[in-house]
């Protein structure tokens, strides 16, 4: 039975990071204004899709890159294996594209309507940046999630800016520098999560051609890296919450939350074998949504 193996080409465990954002940016429009549930599901069905798109999209092209092989240490691709056919993978990313589309096209019409016509070409224009974006990681003749900082760039412009800024935009209809200062937040969270799998494959990276920011540093350096931007991170959080000041509950809600990322700098530091990265991977997901989480319910409070 097939399914299992598309489970496993979706990366359900990564999947929290398409809407960490879009539900941080929901509980703090709904403590601003009265902001349509159907709104934020809709936000949540396209963000899904397009990640399933982009997970389908790294497997396949990963496979005809070579980047994915039997040297790799993390987890086992669905093509490599056999489980799952190159031209079945193909169809299944035309399909999530088309699905991607149309879950964004509905997006837009329950919330701009024609009202703001000019807006709804806007994000119309978006969309197809993200799918173009979700597919480009990783395929093509010069795939940017091979190119030297473009892979960390597009995680935080993607699951960071638009996420959260994007969506708040959609909720409101306004935009706010606090709410851009949180999306660099969570922004530079989903790149520690992209840069923790760079650090674990840096080695076969190398080899095969795929440059990022681990492979231009070294590893010593790229935790280095990683320190820098899940400290900033957890700032950008704080500053948020003081711009935003109601109550206590805010703090008591985001400190524990800030602890477990410190201790999780510390796990990463003293790592020495790669494949421990992968539980620390799988953690920083968990630790991002609940981040989004203890931020937006201290307003909600």
């Amino acid at each position: 039975m097939k399914l299992k193996y598309w489970i496993r080409a979706a990366r359900i465990h990564t999947l929290p990071l398409s809407f960490s954002g879009i539900t941080l940016s929901f509980f703090i429009s709904q403590s601003r204004k009265d902001v349509s549930l159907i709104t934020y599901i809709l936000c949540v069905i396209t963000a899904l899709l397009l990640q399933i798109l982009a997970n389908f999209s790294n497997d396949y092209g990963d496979s005809i890159t070579g980047v994915d092989n039997y040297k790799r240490i993390g987890p086992e691709k669905t093509i490599l294996c056999g489980f799952i056919s190159l031209s079945e993978m193909k169809k299944a990313i035309f399909i999530f594209s088309i699905l991607s589309f149309f879950s964004g096209f509905l997006l837009l019409c329950k919330t701009f309507l024609w009202n703001h016509i000019f807006i709804f070409f806007l994000y119309l224009i978006g969309i197809f940046i993200c799918i173009y974006s979700s597919i480009r990681y990783s395929i093509g003749s010069h795939p940017y999630g091979y190119i030297t900082g473009m892979g960390d760039l597009f995680v935080m412009i993607f699951f960071g800016i638009f996420s959260v800024e994007g969506s708040y935009f959609l909720y409101t209809h306004t935009l706010c520098m606090d709410i851009f200062f949180l999306s660099l937040s969570i922004g530079f969270l989903n790149v520690g999560v992209l840069n923790i799998n760079n650090m674990r494959d840096l080695d076969n990276d190398y080899e095969n051609g795929k440059y990022t920011i681990p492979v231009w540093l070294d590893i010593k350096y790229a935790k280095l890296y990683h320190t820098f931007i899940i400290l900033i991170s957890i700032f950008l959080g704080g500053y948020f919450i003081f711009l935003n000041h109601r109550s206590v509950y805010q703090w008591i809600f985001f400190i524990p939350t800030s602890i477990f990322l410190i201790f999780h700098i510390l796990k990463i530091i003293l790592i020495k074998e790669k494949k421990l990265f992968n539980l620390e991977l799988k953690k920083l997901v968990i630790l991002i949504f609940l981040h989004g989480l203890s931020i937006g319910i201290g307003f909600l409070n």
